[in-house]
Protein backbone atom coordinates (compact mmCIF):
# COMPACT_ATOMS: atom_id res chain seq x y z
CA UNK A 1 0.00 0.00 0.00
CA UNK A 2 2.68 2.47 1.23
CA UNK A 3 4.50 1.35 -2.19
CA UNK A 4 1.60 2.22 -4.41
CA UNK A 5 1.14 5.97 -2.16
CA UNK A 6 4.82 6.41 -3.58
CA UNK A 7 4.73 5.27 -7.06
CA UNK A 8 1.37 7.78 -7.46
CA UNK A 9 3.21 10.88 -5.68
CA UNK A 10 6.35 9.92 -7.82
CA UNK A 11 3.82 9.80 -11.00
CA UNK A 12 2.28 13.13 -10.73
CA UNK A 13 5.55 15.04 -9.98
CA UNK A 14 6.96 13.35 -13.29
CA UNK A 15 6.40 16.73 -14.98
CA UNK A 16 8.35 19.17 -12.67
CA UNK A 17 11.49 16.33 -12.64
CA UNK A 18 12.84 17.33 -15.83
CA UNK A 19 14.39 15.24 -18.44
CA UNK A 20 11.16 15.08 -20.92
CA UNK A 21 8.97 16.87 -22.31
CA UNK A 22 4.90 16.60 -21.29
CA UNK A 23 3.03 15.45 -24.29
CA UNK A 24 1.35 17.88 -25.26
CA UNK A 25 -2.37 17.20 -26.12
CA UNK A 26 -3.80 17.11 -29.88
CA UNK A 27 -5.73 19.63 -31.00
CA UNK A 28 -8.73 18.33 -31.47
CA UNK A 29 -9.98 18.72 -35.12
CA UNK A 30 -13.60 19.07 -35.64
CA UNK A 31 -13.74 16.89 -39.52
CA UNK A 32 -17.34 16.67 -40.74
CA UNK A 33 -17.89 14.02 -43.09
CA UNK A 34 -18.44 15.79 -46.21
CA UNK A 35 -20.72 13.46 -47.68
CA UNK A 36 -23.00 14.17 -44.24
CA UNK A 37 -22.65 18.17 -44.71
CA UNK A 38 -23.75 18.41 -48.22
CA UNK A 39 -26.77 15.76 -47.14
CA UNK A 40 -27.39 18.45 -44.76
CA UNK A 41 -27.20 21.32 -47.34
CA UNK A 42 -29.89 19.40 -49.60
CA UNK A 43 -31.96 18.74 -46.80
CA UNK A 44 -32.13 22.30 -45.50
CA UNK A 45 -31.98 23.36 -48.76
CA UNK A 46 -29.12 25.46 -48.87
CA UNK A 47 -28.04 23.72 -52.21
CA UNK A 48 -29.54 22.31 -55.13
CA UNK A 49 -30.48 18.14 -55.45
CA UNK A 50 -27.90 17.70 -58.09
CA UNK A 51 -25.38 20.13 -56.68
CA UNK A 52 -21.97 18.49 -55.06
CA UNK A 53 -20.09 21.22 -54.55
CA UNK A 54 -20.74 24.32 -52.07
CA UNK A 55 -19.17 27.64 -51.41
CA UNK A 56 -18.04 29.41 -48.03
CA UNK A 57 -20.95 31.42 -48.06
CA UNK A 58 -23.01 28.07 -47.91
CA UNK A 59 -20.70 26.71 -44.86
CA UNK A 60 -20.99 30.20 -42.91
CA UNK A 61 -25.08 30.16 -43.38
CA UNK A 62 -25.11 26.07 -42.24
CA UNK A 63 -23.55 27.21 -39.47
CA UNK A 64 -25.62 30.44 -38.53
CA UNK A 65 -29.00 27.96 -39.07
CA UNK A 66 -27.03 25.55 -36.52
CA UNK A 67 -26.31 28.29 -34.15
CA UNK A 68 -29.78 29.68 -34.56
CA UNK A 69 -31.90 26.30 -34.75
CA UNK A 70 -33.22 25.73 -31.38
CA UNK A 71 -34.62 29.42 -30.92
CA UNK A 72 -35.82 30.04 -34.26
CA UNK A 73 -37.66 26.25 -34.09
CA UNK A 74 -39.32 27.36 -30.79
CA UNK A 75 -40.24 30.92 -32.07
CA UNK A 76 -41.45 29.79 -35.45
CA UNK A 77 -43.79 27.79 -33.58
CA UNK A 78 -44.70 30.37 -30.99
CA UNK A 79 -45.84 32.64 -32.96
CA UNK A 80 -47.26 30.88 -36.27
CA UNK A 81 -48.69 27.66 -34.08
CA UNK A 82 -46.14 24.88 -35.90
CA UNK A 83 -43.20 24.90 -38.00
CA UNK A 84 -43.93 22.29 -40.49
CA UNK A 85 -43.50 24.50 -43.49
CA UNK A 86 -40.12 25.86 -42.74
CA UNK A 87 -38.38 22.48 -41.67
CA UNK A 88 -37.47 19.20 -43.38
CA UNK A 89 -36.56 15.61 -42.46
CA UNK A 90 -33.27 13.93 -43.51
CA UNK A 91 -33.91 10.86 -46.08
CA UNK A 92 -34.70 7.48 -44.49
CA UNK A 93 -34.76 8.83 -40.73
CA UNK A 94 -38.45 10.27 -40.35
CA UNK A 95 -38.50 9.53 -36.75
CA UNK A 96 -35.63 11.69 -36.29
CA UNK A 97 -36.41 15.52 -35.12
CA UNK A 98 -36.93 17.70 -37.99
CA UNK A 99 -34.28 20.07 -39.06
CA UNK A 100 -34.36 24.35 -39.90
CA UNK A 101 -34.47 25.38 -43.45
CA UNK A 102 -33.34 27.90 -45.03
CA UNK A 103 -36.25 29.40 -45.73
CA UNK A 104 -37.55 28.66 -41.95
CA UNK A 105 -34.27 30.52 -41.35
CA UNK A 106 -34.93 33.53 -43.35
CA UNK A 107 -38.50 33.53 -41.97
CA UNK A 108 -37.58 33.09 -38.46
CA UNK A 109 -34.81 36.02 -39.08
CA UNK A 110 -37.28 38.66 -41.10
CA UNK A 111 -40.02 38.53 -37.91
CA UNK A 112 -36.97 39.04 -35.59
CA UNK A 113 -35.62 41.47 -36.38
CA UNK A 114 -39.06 43.08 -37.37
CA UNK A 115 -40.11 42.63 -33.46
CA UNK A 116 -36.14 44.02 -32.71
CA UNK A 117 -37.23 47.64 -34.60
CA UNK A 118 -40.43 47.58 -32.67
CA UNK A 119 -38.74 46.98 -29.08
CA UNK A 120 -36.12 49.55 -30.00
CA UNK A 121 -38.43 52.03 -31.39
CA UNK A 122 -40.59 51.79 -28.50
CA UNK A 123 -37.07 52.70 -26.12
CA UNK A 124 -36.60 55.67 -27.93
CA UNK A 125 -34.80 54.69 -31.25
CA UNK A 126 -36.57 56.43 -33.35
CA UNK A 127 -38.13 54.97 -36.64
CA UNK A 128 -35.07 56.86 -39.05
CA UNK A 129 -32.34 55.72 -36.62
CA UNK A 130 -33.37 52.17 -35.40
CA UNK A 131 -31.19 50.46 -38.17
CA UNK A 132 -28.13 52.30 -36.87
CA UNK A 133 -27.98 51.57 -33.36
CA UNK A 134 -24.65 49.60 -31.79
CA UNK A 135 -24.26 47.00 -28.70
CA UNK A 136 -21.97 48.37 -25.91
CA UNK A 137 -18.98 47.00 -27.87
CA UNK A 138 -19.61 49.50 -31.09
CA UNK A 139 -20.98 46.46 -33.20
CA UNK A 140 -24.25 46.96 -35.19
CA UNK A 141 -27.31 45.72 -34.37
CA UNK A 142 -28.76 45.76 -37.73
CA UNK A 143 -26.52 44.84 -41.05
CA UNK A 144 -27.11 47.20 -44.24
CA UNK A 145 -29.67 44.93 -45.11
CA UNK A 146 -31.60 45.64 -42.26
CA UNK A 147 -31.41 41.77 -40.87
CA UNK A 148 -30.23 41.62 -37.18
CA UNK A 149 -26.99 40.95 -36.52
CA UNK A 150 -25.70 38.44 -33.88
CA UNK A 151 -24.78 41.31 -31.88
CA UNK A 152 -28.54 42.72 -32.02
CA UNK A 153 -30.01 39.26 -31.64
CA UNK A 154 -27.40 38.95 -28.22
CA UNK A 155 -28.95 42.53 -27.34
CA UNK A 156 -32.24 41.91 -28.25
CA UNK A 157 -33.02 38.38 -26.52
CA UNK A 158 -30.98 40.07 -23.07
CA UNK A 159 -33.19 42.86 -23.56
CA UNK A 160 -36.63 41.15 -24.15
CA UNK A 161 -35.58 38.97 -21.01
CA UNK A 162 -34.72 41.78 -19.02
CA UNK A 163 -31.38 40.92 -18.31
CA UNK A 164 -28.73 44.12 -17.79
CA UNK A 165 -27.95 45.11 -21.56
CA UNK A 166 -27.10 48.56 -23.38
CA UNK A 167 -27.06 49.77 -26.88
CA UNK A 168 -26.47 53.21 -28.13
CA UNK A 169 -28.04 55.38 -31.11
CA UNK A 170 -25.75 56.99 -33.81
CA UNK A 171 -25.52 60.17 -31.71
CA UNK A 172 -23.90 58.35 -28.89
CA UNK A 173 -26.55 58.55 -26.59
CA UNK A 174 -26.54 54.97 -24.85
CA UNK A 175 -30.01 53.23 -23.84
CA UNK A 176 -30.51 50.24 -22.02
CA UNK A 177 -32.54 47.91 -19.82
CA UNK A 178 -30.77 49.40 -16.23
CA UNK A 179 -29.22 52.77 -16.12
CA UNK A 180 -26.01 52.63 -17.72
CA UNK A 181 -22.53 53.34 -15.96
CA UNK A 182 -20.40 56.04 -17.15
CA UNK A 183 -17.79 53.88 -18.64
CA UNK A 184 -18.32 50.99 -20.82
Amino acid sequence: MIANLLLLAVATQAGSLGGHEPAAPEPALVVEDRAAVLEEMWVRRLLAPDQTAWAPADAQMLGRIRMAEADALAYLKKKFGGTRPWTAVRRGKETAPRLLTKEGYDKYLFHLTQDAIEYFEKKGAGAKWALKLTDWEGRRLFDGDGRLTPAGSTVYTRAKLKLEVYWKSPNGETFGTRRPPKTP
